[in-house]
């Protein structure tokens, strides 16, 4: 063979398999995207599907904010797609991952952007979540989430809903009115229509959004837990920094701080017990070690709340700190 072809024949095997890494890699992160805009168009029609449907049978805002309290519906429709799919370890970390952002980034900014500190609701609400967390903790001692765990998870989470309606009223009916109020914006589609349509595109974005986590998974030396707390967690989510921001902007920080304890609720029992439910969940140290990071932020928050009454700037700085520290020591390990 010609030297000049025995050259390019070489450099072609030697930059093949960089390329193909390369172009796996684009191409999970444009599944990433695309999931992540597809699940939340979907989760904002069928939110403003369920509102127009509670309209039209004057069913009480306070019952569809029960309903919904704490439930990020992007995040849960990632949690039990991937574990619908076998990616358990997936799975749980997008739960806790949901957690971790939310009470991080989320809450970080409304608190850095915010006028003035936010005053902390209720003591109920701020400790509730804490007693959830624990329950989340113990089934999570053995690294594996059996049905029967789930069920009990479920009922941990019913016992906390009950509890919240019982002792405050405010922030589920403060949340149903809001989705009352918005469900009149966006396409004029009939109230079955939205919902069943934006449920229907929830199902096929949390579907590409897990497929490009798994090819991210595959090619990358990244723990399984990891992607799905760091990424899908994050993308799944990025909507609440505007349910965090915005109503503390308007002077509303109940909803800011009633969507923030809810969802330390939901995702550490309730969301986490329909994955076992849908699959035992068999999880690895990096979701454990989103776990406590959920933990240890819920902590800071609720240790500020009780002590101070508010929460300002410097804890948004702080806990913004230590989700970029979360992220530098998981992403290692």
């Amino acid at each position: 063979m010609d030297p000049t072809c025995q050259s390019f024949v070489k450099f072609n095997s030697e930059n093949a398999g960089p390329l193909r890494y390369s172009a796996a890699v684009a191409l999970a992160v444009v599944l990433l995207g695309l999931g992540a805009a597809v699940l939340t168009l979907g989760a904002e029609a069928a939110v403003r599907g369920a509102g127009r449907l509670a309209a039209a049978h004057r069913i009480s805002p306070f019952l569809l904010g029960a309903l919904l309290f704490g439930v990020d519906l992007e995040s849960v429709g990632a949690v039990l797609i991937a574990a619908g799919r076998g990616q358990t370890a997936i799975a749980g970390g997008e739960a806790f991952g949901t957690i971790v952002f939310l009470f991080s980034a989320a809450f970080g900014a409304a608190l850095l952007l915010g006028p003035k500190p936010v005053q902390s609701p209720s003591i109920q609400m701020v400790l509730l979540p804490g007693a959830t967390l624990l329950a989340g903790a113990a089934a999570l001692s053995d690294q594996v989430v059996g049905r029967l765990e789930g069920v009990a998870l479920l009922s941990v989470y019913g016992i906390y809903l009950g509890l919240v309606i019982r002792d405050d009223r405010r922030a589920p009916e403060a949340r149903g009115e809001e989705i009352v109020r918005e469900a009149h914006e966006g396409p004029r589609l009939s109230p079955m229509a939205l919902l069943v349509g934006g449920l229907v595109l929830v199902f096929g974005g949390a579907t590409v959004l897990v497929d490009g986590g798994v090819r991210l998974l595959s090619h990358t030396g990244l723990a399984a837990g990891f992607v799905g707390a760091a990424v899908l967690g994050a993308l799944a989510s990025l909507d609440e920094v505007f349910l965090e921001v915005i109503p503390v902007l308007r002077g509303l920080p109940q909803l800011a701080t009633g969507n923030l304890f809810g969802t330390a609720a939901a995702f550490s029992t309730g969301v986490l017990g329909l994955a076992a439910l849908v699959r035992p969940l068999v999880l690895d140290s990096a979701t454990t070690t989103a776990f406590l990071a959920a933990a240890v932020l819920y902590t800071v928050v609720a240790t500020v709340f009780l002590a101070r009454g508010r929460a300002g700037k410097v804890v948004g700085l702080s806990v913004v700190l230590l989700y970029a520290l979360w992220l530098a020591l998981a992403s290692r390990a």
